[in-house]
């Protein structure tokens, strides 16, 4: 992960070091807090570095990218361990909680320049957003999402969708796919779903693997 983020980010206006040093002690707290998060997060990152090359995004928003996924849960860090590691299925009131960790991810990043210069304390903040508007913190919509939140909503959604969690099975790809399609619209942009289907295609047919070895090969 450190040799990548080195390498993307040796344009930096500032010391790529010091900038990748802050990334990785991030993703290391939130590994000691919870290992699926980690992972999870890792994956995300992936998803969407392979959607921004995929559509020729340059190499810093490529950047950009792959540092929002990796950081878009930083602030489960902030959730209790009764909700972030419970087995079942959370309460009203726990998902309440749970739903704060977009604001506390933004809080933890946003002091940082060069977070908020490249926009990712905003893929943080809005990456749980919805197109029809029913998403959170902020409810908002459509063109008010950024790129780069509507890029990690999908590539989260669909990193989530084929993990094994304690209270459900991984979805298979075909199924994964099913509820993304049927989310068009509503939960994700169709563009972004239609893109990110496609690079997982590419690639599935670059690499020679069939769908399953695909996933988090991060």
């Amino acid at each position: 992960m450190q040799r990548l983020l080195t390498t993307m980010l040796h344009r930096s206006s500032i010391p790529t070091n010091l900038l990748v040093e802050t990334i990785h002690s991030l993703v290391i707290c939130v590994k000691t807090r919870d290992s699926y998060t980690f992972q999870h997060s890792i994956n995300v990152g992936f998803y969407a570095w392979k959607i921004a090359s995929h559509i020729q995004l340059d190499t810093e928003e490529c950047a950009n990218l792959f540092i929002g996924g990796l950081l878009h849960d930083i602030g489960k860090i902030g959730i209790p361990d009764s909700i972030l590691m419970k087995a079942g299925k959370l309460t009203t009131e726990e998902f309440d909680i749970m739903k704060k960790h977009p604001e506390m991810g933004h809080a933890i990043i946003h002091g940082s320049t060069p977070f908020q210069e490249r926009g990712i304390d905003k893929t943080v903040l809005y990456h749980h957003e919805r197109i029809d508007g029913k998403g959170y913190p902020e409810g908002r919509s459509s063109s008010e999402i950024p790129l780069g939140a509507k890029i990690v909503s999908v590539a989260d959604a669909f990193d989530a969708m084929t993990s094994v969690r304690p209270y459900r099975p991984a979805l298979d790809y075909e199924k994964a796919v099913d509820q993304l399609v049927q989310g068009k619209g509503t939960q994700f942009d169709p563009l972004v779903v239609d893109l990110f289907l496609d690079t997982i295609s590419s690639q599935i047919r670059k690499e020679g693997m069939d769908n399953s070895t695909f996933f988090h090969t991060s």
